[in-house]
């Protein structure tokens, strides 16, 4: 059968977090909900602690709601490490997801009609894929091209990607991996106007499609 290249949609792959999704917006909502549990007013103090349980890990892809429900048990009120674990995996809160969702990623997505679109983010797996389906942007993303993976920047998984995909990423050094292994990376910098010389940048979403 014959196969017209031509013809074929590229594939754009997204990260979730800071890309499509507000992470921090979503992280004060939920860091609302854990001050009710833990009877405690004071913001600084838990941001401390929160700060104390990253310094735990060797980065921030490994966080783990269970590990650090049960830390902020332990730091401020005993056998609440259920109560702040819901928090995050409840019914009830999944709209917190779907609502930090950037506006302008819900207007790419519904203009990107010729391309396939999906997923490509790293984290603890259990969380990572709640936090996916909770966005409820299924609709845009083809079931084959969802990557969720502890981490991002290996061999292993850059095998798994389709050869023509671009991605959209907001960690400078995920980026770099990526160009270094022959495939196409934007780099979504939110946090300042730097530009990077080895990979295109943009600031927004809404930059993607003079780009692409």
């Amino acid at each position: 059968m014959l196969q017209f290249q031509s013809m074929e949609k590229r594939t754009i792959l997204f990260d979730i977090d800071r890309t499509i999704l507000d992470t921090e917006k979503m992280i004060k909502r939920f860091d609302e909900l854990i001050l009710d549990v833990l009877g405690s007013s004071n913001y600084i103090d838990y941001k401390n602690a929160e700060s104390d349980y990253f310094k735990t890990l060797p980065n921030e892809r490994r966080f783990n709601v269970s590990d650090y429900s049960e830390f902020l048990s332990a730091r401020f009120k005993p056998n609440t490490e259920k109560l702040i674990f819901n928090i995050f995996y409840s019914d009830k809160n999944r709209h917190i997801f779907s609502d930090c969702v950037f506006m302008e990623a819900l207007e790419i997505l519904n203009k990107l009609n010729n391309y396939n679109l999906g997923i490509y983010s790293e984290g603890t797996a259990q969380f990572q894929n709640h936090k996916f389906k909770s966005l409820k942007l299924d609709k845009y993303f083809a079931k084959e091209l969802v990557f969720i993976v502890d981490v991002k920047d290996t061999n292993e998984v850059v095998e798994k990607l389709p050869k023509n995909a671009i991605i959209i990423d907001d960690k400078e050094m995920v980026c770099e991996f990526l160009v270094n292994n022959k495939i196409r990376a934007i780099w979504i910098n939110r946090k300042d106007k730097r530009k990077s010389d080895k990979f295109e940048t943009i600031y927004s979403l809404l930059d993607l499609p003079a780009i692409l």
